[in-house]
């Protein structure tokens, strides 16, 4: 099973790099879900490594106060205006 992910501009310019070193280095082509799946396994190996180097999640702008927009809200208009 497949699934699709979102990624900046700047991280698929970064894959495709490395995709191409891959390809000049062996001779050989792969997938970008194959790189994909040895990046993510590597990762998997390299775990503590891969934690010290990721951002806490509280430096994470989305756990920032909210924004006070100056408008009157409720629980009951989010899904009005989500969904209509």
């Amino acid at each position: 099973m497949y699934t699709s992910i979102k990624v900046k501009d700047t991280t698929k310019r970064k894959l495709d790099a490395l995709q191409s070193k891959f390809t000049i280095r062996t001779g050989k082509k792969i997938s970008l879900q194959n790189l994909l799946d040895t990046i993510s396994d590597f990762a998997l190996q390299h775990e503590k490594e891969i934690i010290q180097k990721l951002p806490v999640l509280e430096d994470d702008p989305a756990w920032s106060e909210p924004i006070d927009w100056g408008k009157e809200t409720d629980a009951s208009m989010v899904d009005e205006y989500l969904y209509h």
